[in-house]
């Protein structure tokens, strides 16, 4: 990221959260481990300075995973203050029976948390879940083609 800005190409940037703090995070995106939060914020910033430019964070909604009044708080206290914007995305079906989207009543708040809060959010509207192109569930159909292939027998 800190690449990108001094660049100083005109384009957005948008970067994938889904928790507000590292514990949760890890457990989502891995990643986390080599770049938490602080480091990604600060990365951000830095971005902000060089560009001017604003920052989305894409934040993908799961019941009773991230969703919480308290995580929209904390998620709040995080991003105050920052030239940024939240994409809140409610999760697509997906293979984890463990997982599922949060209802619309349950998405609405969290948004209105956000925004009551000074943090400039919207409720992503999600397209291509009738053929299951919308977000991850590209690679659900690539891991289901996969599962389905036989595997090649070695002689």
């Amino acid at each position: 990221m800190r690449r990108l800005a001094e660049e100083r190409i005109p384009i957005g940037l948008a970067v994938s959260l889904h928790a507000p703090d590292d514990e949760l995070r890890s457990q989502l995106m891995p990643v986390n481990r080599r770049w938490p939060i602080a480091e990604v914020l600060n990365a951000t910033q830095y971005y902000v300075e060089c560009t001017g430019r604003r920052v989305s964070f894409e934040y993908t909604l799961m019941a009773g995973v991230n969703d919480s009044d308290a995580r929209a708080d904390a998620l709040a206290r995080l991003l105050r203050g920052r030239l940024c914007h939240v994409n809140l995305i409610p999760l697509n079906p997906n293979e984890d029976p463990a997982l599922h989207a949060s209802s619309a009543a349950r998405a609405l708040a969290f948004e209105a948390r956000l925004r009551q809060a000074g943090v400039a959010a919207t409720i992503r509207v999600n397209r291509g879940r009738d053929i299951l192109a919308a977000c991850g569930q590209l690679r659900l159909a690539e891991n289901r083609r996969r599962q389905r292939q036989p595997l090649a027998v070695l002689a």
